[in-house]
């Protein structure tokens, strides 16, 4: 079987509070003062981005004017360009599910010990999370939960949730790890990583 290699943005999902957030809102990956910067173009790049990450510059230029946001596709591309460099589009991976054969996957929720730290052990966790081969999507989450990982399950050699909760034991309260069931899991999942 042939892969072509993509080059796909990805992006950090952090749970939306139902019916209270808009949906210019659902990239919680990007704190609240970061967004707020950003002017309404960029936003709307984001936006556009996140839905498709292939879009065209043109196409998002089209749909900008559409908006009475008169900007050329050149001048998307230097800013998707720039807000790649600030750090706010952190990366790009291709993520591929279904494609192994491989439909076991796994959830695991993390309740963190309350410290002033909390959010330098997110970012630890975050970080060696996003390290993992198998992982589909590490998230904040705000309620009983801290944390939220689905990983898909490579082989019974390997048991990466249990790894994950050994490693940072010291910092959990609690935990669940949960084999999940996704159905129809389109082959090549695209979406934008931001800070």
């Amino acid at each position: 079987m042939n892969f072509k290699r993509v080059k796909i943005p990805i992006v950090e999902l952090v749970p939306i509070k139902p019916k209270i957030q808009k949906a210019s809102h659902l990239w919680k990956g990007v704190s609240e003062d970061a967004w707020s910067n950003l002017d309404k173009v960029d936003q709307k790049i984001i936006e556009i981005l996140n839905n498709n990450a292939r879009t065209p510059s043109k196409e998002i230029a089209d749909v900008l004017k559409k908006l009475d946001h008169d900007v050329s596709d050149r001048t998307i591309r230097k800013r998707i360009e720039r807000l790649e460099k600030s750090g706010i589009i952190k990366g790009y991976k291709a993520v591929l599910t279904d494609v192994s054969g491989i439909n076991e996957y796994q959830a695991v929720l993390m309740k963190l010990k309350p410290s002033k730290s909390l959010e330098a052990v997110k970012d630890s966790i975050r970080d060696f999370i996003t390290k993992l081969d198998n992982y589909l999507l590490v998230s904040n989450m705000e309620g009983e939960w801290n944390m939220l990982v689905l990983l898909q399950i490579n082989s019974e050699k390997t048991n990466t949730s249990q790894k994950i909760v050994e490693k940072f034991s010291d910092e959990l309260i609690d935990y669940r790890i949960n084999e999940i069931d996704i159905k129809d899991v389109n082959i090549l999942n695209m979406s934008l990583l931001l800070l």
